[in-house]
């Protein structure tokens, strides 16, 4: 525990929302009624973190006031695995990667087409099918000189991409029934896929079909969709929006294009090799962080503490010096933390809004301000309850970190930072 006496060095502020020219913070705090007059002592303190600039601020009007600021750190602090959801996201990720810290990647893409749903429209024999699979130019997981190739099977079993988990086991069919190269990606961020053999007979048996209750049972219960499987060539992860991609009909003067009725990916990590001291997280919410906050509020020094912050440390030096040249990795945003009673991880990390606090990064340092969630346990009676810790919400795309440990040294290891304020004379 050390003390800053006045003038006060401002730092950077964490908070997502702050402008720079707002430089304060407003906190909750419910204290006794004898200590309300802290009130405005606590906003000078909360300059300590909230500004952009480095300034010197007087504050005449406090007389023999200090800033005490307390580390507590943090020993229960676990690896959480987590089957998670990767059914109708945003991207859906295809490709295989040899990364060197975060190990070997490999992930399929599964999607099903829609179908006619009405008797208006017929596939005609000289008509040909092409599935139009738009990718992401300049998000590559991998090499960015080379190129990957691809190719495309029958799915052999029912799936459902909402409710589709990493766990979710796929039987493909031994049939190719196209295949490509994302080199052959137009300037539209487009590949045109020939689809053919065993699937081109059935759709367009089902297309063609006049009742429409038919048609859709017949498509439901009878196909399961395709699969985009890796060349063991390919050393980069691409990504696919589904919901932009399209199944074309094509005759000789014009094009039917109909949308994707359901999509997910599965990623399979092999080859990690533990490092020392070091925790790894990926924003496939495959392992999460947790915290226990609740033993962390009953080891607070006895202050009237106006900010609580949780800090992480980032290898970044190993993240940079791990990749070869032409190689990247995307980055990941920031993290979050999730409190509460969860029935479903993964929901709660993917999908959920609620009981969220949010940390993002500065010079590889993670911020989180849980001052309200200590105010609440202290001085409203109301238990922190389990803590998570995991990298920003996933919408496809595949990202890690790697965090310091608790067994690192203390200015590395995960912790909790107090300030609190102490005045005696108020003028």
């Amino acid at each position: 525990m050390y003390q800053l006496n006045f003038p006060i060095t401002i730092k950077p502020s964490q908070n997502r929302n702050h402008k720079k020219e707002d430089c304060y913070y407003m906190f909750l705090t419910n204290k006794a009624t004898s200590k309300r007059w802290l009130t405005f002592s606590v906003l000078t303190l909360i300059g300590l973190t909230a500004c952009e600039e480095t300034n010197t601020v007087g504050v005449d009007f406090i007389q023999e006031s200090s800033i005490q600021v307390d580390t507590v750190r943090i020993d229960q602090i676990d690896l959480v695995e987590i089957d998670p959801y990767l059914g109708q996201l945003t991207y859906s990720a295809l490709g295989s990667f040899e990364d060197p810290l975060f190990g070997e990647l490999s992930s399929t893409l599964y999607f099903k087409p829609s179908i006619n749903a009405s008797s208006t429209d017929t596939v005609l024999d000289y008509m040909r099918f092409e599935m139009r699979l738009h990718l992401m130019e300049d998000e590559i997981y991998g090499d960015t000189s080379s190129t990957a190739e691809f190719d495309v099977y029958r799915i052999q079993q029912s799936w459902h991409g909402p409710s589709f988990r990493q766990s979710t086991d796929i039987d493909l069919g031994l049939e190719r029934i196209g295949g490509f190269s994302d080199a052959d990606i137009d300037t539209n961020g487009n590949v045109h896929i020939a689809l053919g053999g065993s699937w081109d007979s059935f759709y367009r048996e089902i297309f063609n079909i006049d009742d429409d209750s038919i048609r859709l049972t017949r498509y439901a219960e009878e196909d399961f969709g395709l699969a985009i499987v890796p060349k063991n060539t390919a050393n980069r992860i691409r990504f696919a929006t589904m919901s932009t991609s399209r199944l074309l009909v094509i005759g000789q003067e014009d094009t039917s294009s109909y949308g994707v009725q359901d999509w997910a990916y599965n990623i399979e990590r092999t080859g990690v090799d533990p490092i020392p001291n070091r925790l790894m997280l990926h924003n496939t919410f495959e392992q999460v962080l947790k915290i226990d906050l609740n033993s962390l509020g009953n080891q607070l020094p006895n202050t009237n503490f106006v900010r609580a912050e949780l800090v992480l440390e980032e290898d970044t030096t190993r993240a940079k010096t791990s990749l070869s040249e032409h190689e990247q990795r995307l980055n990941v945003p920031g993290f979050r933390m999730s409190e509460g009673d969860f029935i479903d991880l993964a929901y709660q990390f993917g999908f959920s809004d609620q009981n969220i606090i949010n940390g993002y990064p500065a010079k590889g340092r993670f911020r989180f301000d849980i001052t309200q969630l200590l105010n609440d346990q202290i001085y409203n009676n109301n238990p922190i309850k389990d803590s998570y810790i995991y990298p920003y919400v996933n919408a496809g795309y595949i990202g890690s970190n790697i965090l310091y440990s608790k067994d690192t040294p203390p200015e590395k290891r995960p912790r909790l930072i107090i300030y609190s304020i102490q005045s005696e004379e108020v003028k």
